[in-house]
């Protein structure tokens, strides 16, 4: 299982992020703001990927254990964070409740004019904690890669050509031969996408014939 965790803003006290588990949205996330020095209890992690384990000792751990009996198989532990210990993924709301875990939420608060801040974080801390310890618990590996940015994948010009519509009205379809979903009038211009034998996908979100458009 792959978990990550996007770190979308970064205020003075804090960062706020989203957390995906295998590519799909889990949760918001909460963390202490980036600094270049680590500062005890202020600063959080590096970004990078660690794995999750669970670990059965501890004060969150006893505590969640009478708290959660019907879920807590033990707390997430990110293993072999640099000049960091006892990293848990756990529950919180601000920067006070966090020396360097990740808190999460299902309500997101700016971080732009006031400090930053999660809410609902019972609520989301019990549904995603079953799918990441019982996969754990299974013996397969779970990982969380940290990001310091959204990713954004450039687009090289030589990866897409672009065309014109050719006849006066081109019907648009959902996919090669599929349902007709609207039409494309003469010279409209579209990207090409993708192509499958005598079909192109465009940037219109569905497919032509490839005989009907000219490639500049």
């Amino acid at each position: 299982m792959e978990l990550t965790v996007v770190r979308y803003s970064s205020g003075k006290e804090c960062t706020l992020g989203l957390l995906l588990i295998n590519g799909t949205f889990a949760a918001y996330t909460l963390e202490d703001e980036g600094r270049d020095t680590k500062v005890y209890d202020e600063t959080r992690i590096p970004a990078g990927r660690y794995q999750i384990k669970l670990r059965k000792e501890g004060r969150v751990h006893e505590s969640y254990e009478k708290r959660f009996p019907e879920i807590h198989k033990g707390t997430l532990h990110l293993q072999n964070v640099p000049n960091f210990k006892w990293i848990l993924i756990h529950i919180g709301n601000d920067d006070d409740d966090t020396a360097g875990c990740l808190l999460v939420g299902d309500k997101s608060v700016s971080n732009i004019k006031d400090e930053g801040r999660i809410e609902s974080s019972t609520i989301a801390y019990k549904r995603i904690y079953p799918i990441i310890a019982n996969t754990i618990d299974l013996d397969e590996e779970v990982w969380i890669t940290y990001l310091d940015q959204i990713p954004i994948k450039p687009i090289a010009k030589e990866s897409y050509k672009v065309a014109n519509v050719i006849p006066s009205q081109l019907n648009i379809r959902s996919t090669p031969q599929g349902a007709k979903k609207g039409v494309l009038f003469e010279n409209t211009g579209v990207v090409i996408k993708d192509q499958v034998d005598d079909w192109s996908k465009v940037s219109f979100e569905g497919w032509v014939h490839s005989e009907y458009i000219l490639s500049e």
